[in-house]
């Protein structure tokens, strides 16, 4: 099942950052027993907690880095394709300047990354799944987080001024100071009479 979790924002110290990001992981404990990881950059932190599925080995851990140090990702998901996607991966195309790309894991972490990589958003145009996921771009200082189109692995997010959170369930937001839980009951009404 994996849970994924993060809390971005430029007026909270990274040791105020990792405190939430580690409450809001104990919160999804039950999402993944199997390894409970934490990094934490400039303005950002990430947590993740693991259910090995596919790849047992601890190289399937997350976050989990690109070779390069430059993007980190937590991913939560199934990729049908990632066997096909991970051999055209390893292959360069002529006439274009990709590169073979070199993997270490058996997982299907590694080949999200690796099509990120590759083919940046229009990477999501070639995955066939469940998933969701953030990459961080540590160059860039940029964010992506992303989830399937039917929305079969859950990701919410929670923005309130500077503060951006995301998590696979609702109840870590409540790690995050400021966050007030309420129903929206024009939303609630809409979806009991289309449900």
């Amino acid at each position: 099942m994996c849970g994924i979790s993060g809390f971005l924002s430029s007026k909270f110290s990274e040791a105020e950052r990792k405190s939430i990001v580690s409450k809001m992981n104990q919160l999804q404990a039950h999402r993944g027993p199997d390894n409970d990881g934490i990094w934490s950059g400039e303005n950002i932190c990430l947590g993740h907690r693991r259910l090995s599925i596919i790849d047992l080995s601890d190289a399937g851990n997350q976050p989990f880095w690109s070779h390069d140090k430059r993007y980190v990702i937590v991913y939560n998901g199934e990729l049908y394709n990632y066997k096909d996607l991970k051999f055209e991966l390893q292959r360069a195309v002529h006439g274009t300047n990709q590169v073979p790309y070199i993997f270490s894991t058996d997982s299907d972490t590694e080949v999200v990354l690796a099509a990120y990589i590759r083919w940046g958003k229009k990477c999501l145009d070639h995955f066939n799944g469940m998933f969701a996921f953030a990459i961080y771009d540590t160059r860039l200082k940029k964010t992506i987080i992303a989830k399937d189109r039917l929305g079969v692995k859950p990701l919410y997010y929670y923005q309130q001024g500077d503060k951006i959170a995301f998590a696979s369930e609702i109840k870590q937001f409540m790690c995050v100071s400021g966050f007030v839980p309420y129903i929206n009951l024009e939303h609630f009404a809409f979806l009991l009479e289309n449900t």
